[in-house]
């Protein structure tokens, strides 16, 4: 460790770290318990209950408060932690991972909530595009690593592959209710409440079935210092490293510290300060990120004027990832996937979205005392208008809705719209501009916003930052004007 360094009037305060004692074959624990330790949010949890809450085991939270209190002053010995976690024979490896979600869940939700999130995982029906969602929590998403030739991956590769969208083979199709019978099926998942730690777990051991046995994946991979999932900052804090194979190797961590953002390597007994080598490694086994503030609360894509807020008027039909792309410009699924009844809206520092219910099956006189109400909840009124739509999908209907909407917002309405063309499937090998020349009634409609409209593939998070750039930019030359509901002549009688 450094010693201190007199800069000007100030010491630099010394930080220093302790390592913990191997038992045998215990440094895949130790990895794990200095990953936990070095989480402020979780080792303050932990030291604040004088009695154990009911669903968390009291003997480990015990045995975890004073292995915390040593580790903070010396090296300290993991053997009431191993005892509790029933762990009999200290010289027989186990794995990193596995123990990571047994002393969490052994804890209980509310000492381990700050690793907690929440997935949706969904089933479509492509014929009636019927949603089936599932909600269920997570403390670690297991991800892929794809090792073709054993050729260098990333882990952005990896969440890309983990969310992408999938169609079931036949035999694997959903029964869709509103069909009454099997559908070709679309599934995905889909994070609905991200946790204040993301904890990724990097899928190093798979059965090879030609070797009939476990074998370790040991390609190279790039980590990331930070990540961007829909508008959402992760900053990495914690690296666990495995070296070795599948029926044996070594643990150890890479560790930023909360107090100097220095990086650590904590290899059992031994702590030292270490770079933060993490291009191209075989190393890495269990990733752990810190969510950062929304950058939408920071971020001002205009800068030179600060001053504007966003209101965001969500249109367009069933299926047609309407509810989506609120959720990607906000970077949080605030809105559910499923048709919704009443309108919804939400802000995020100086973005709001109102988020429409169906009008397109409501009568003109529905629709029009519907669409009043979604333009109050966006008062004074929408600054931006976004229509979206499937390219492939766009009927007379939807044309003949458009143009009605527009009438009853008036003549300038088409200065602040603009068309959102969704369906990643369809549009996933797609770059802007596409060509939409041979989609005659949406050539139209696009033509009538001034040619402005943009592509969003529900996987590519880089479009709706890009998108936020465009309706700010609108906005500005629009001078901050805005929508307004226009009464009939008949309804002023």
């Amino acid at each position: 460790m450094k010693t201190p360094r007199l800069t000007d009037t100030r010491v630099e305060k010394e930080v220093q770290y302790f390592g913990l004692i191997n038992q045998g074959a215990t440094c895949y624990l130790n990895a794990v318990l200095q990953s936990l330790f070095m989480t402020q949010d979780f080792k303050d949890a932990v030291e604040s209950f004088d009695k154990a809450p009911e669903d968390c085991g009291e003997d480990l939270l015990r045995h975890l408060q004073k292995l915390f209190k040593e580790l903070s002053v010396n090296v300290a010995t993991t053997k009431g932690i191993t005892t509790s976690l029933g762990i009999g024979n200290v010289y027989e490896q186990q794995d990193a991972v596995e123990y990571y979600r047994k002393i969490l869940k052994a804890l209980g939700r509310r000492v381990s909530e700050v690793f907690e999130g929440k997935m949706n995982y969904i089933s479509k029906c492509i014929s009636c595009d019927n949603i089936i969602k599932k909600t269920s929590s997570f403390i670690s998403i297991l991800l892929p690593i794809k090792d073709e030739n054993n050729e260098q991956q990333t882990v952005e590769k990896s969440l890309k592959a983990f969310f992408k969208r999938l169609r079931l083979d036949q035999e694997d199709w959903m029964y869709c209710d509103s069909c009454d019978q099997k559908t070709p099926t679309e599934t995905w998942s889909e994070i609905d409440e991200y946790p204040t730690v993301l904890t990724l777990h990097l899928k190093r051991f798979a059965f090879d079935y030609n070797q009939m046995r476990y074998v370790k994946n040991a390609c190279a991979l790039d980590v990331p210092l930070s990540l961007d999932i829909m508008n959402t900052i992760f900053n990495l804090y914690a690296v666990i490293n495995h070296n070795g194979g599948y029926s044996g190797g070594h643990y150890n961590a890479l560790i930023k510290s909360d107090q100097n953002q220095k990086w650590y390597s904590f290899d059992d007994c031994t702590v030292t300060e270490s770079e933060t080598s993490l291009q191209g490694s075989r190393l890495p086994y269990m990733l752990m990120y810190r969510k950062a503030e929304n950058k939408l609360k920071d971020r001002n894509p205009i800068g030179s004027n600060p001053a504007i807020h966003l209101r965001i008027l969500l249109l367009g039909p069933p299926g047609t990832e309407k509810s989506s792309v609120g959720n990607l410009i906000l970077g949080e699924n605030y809105f559910p996937l499923l048709t919704i009844k009443e309108p919804m809206v939400k802000t995020v520092g100086n973005v709001t979205v109102v988020d429409t219910p169906n009008l397109f099956e409501l009568s003109p006189m529905c629709w029009a005392k519907e669409l009043k109400r979604c333009i109050m909840l966006s008062h004074p009124g929408p600054n931006a208008i976004l229509w979206v739509v499937r390219l492939s999908q766009f009927s007379d209907h939807q044309q003949g809705l458009f143009h009605n909407i527009r009438k009853r917002l008036g003549s300038e309405t088409q200065k602040h719209t603009m068309i959102i063309f969704t369906s990643g499937s369809e549009l996933e090998n797609l770059e802007q501009p596409i060509d939409i020349s041979r989609y005659n009634k949406v050539k139209k409609v696009v033509r009538t916003c001034k040619n402005r409209y943009h592509v969003i593939n529900s996987s590519n998070h880089n479009q709706a930052s890009e998108l936020i750039e465009q309706l700010f930019k609108m906005t500005a030359e629009n001078r901050d004007s805005y929508c307004t509901f226009k009464p009939t002549k008949k309804s002023r009688r």
